[in-house]
């Protein structure tokens, strides 16, 4: 397995993340509907345990990651902005009062 595979499979949890909560946002703000479309409910649930998830992934694929190349600056960059977006994503369903 090379080297920075484990570091490109957690930026792209970290991506699959960032696009996920931008369709979030962007269906919340937006004056369309989506209940009307069928099958949309499974859709979006999946959608959301994948965004929970995916900090989670990251965080362990860049921690590995570091494990295998400690010295390497992008780890540490990359484990640091997994951490960062799995406590911002706590913080944010620990301030919400909706679940």
């Amino acid at each position: 397995m090379a080297k920075a595979s484990l570091r490109t499979a957690s930026i792209y949890c970290l991506a699959l993340w960032v696009a996920i909560w931008l369709l979030f946002l962007t269906l919340r703000f937006s004056f369309f509907d989506i209940r009307v479309i069928p099958g949309i409910g499974p859709v979006m649930l999946v959608a959301l345990v994948v965004a929970l998830l995916a900090p989670i992934v990251a965080a362990g694929l860049a921690a590995a990651a570091l494990v295998r190349q400690p010295r390497a600056p992008l780890n540490w960059l990359t484990l640091g902005c997994a951490i960062a977006a799995l406590v911002g994503q706590m913080f944010l369903f620990l301030v919400t009062r909706w679940l």
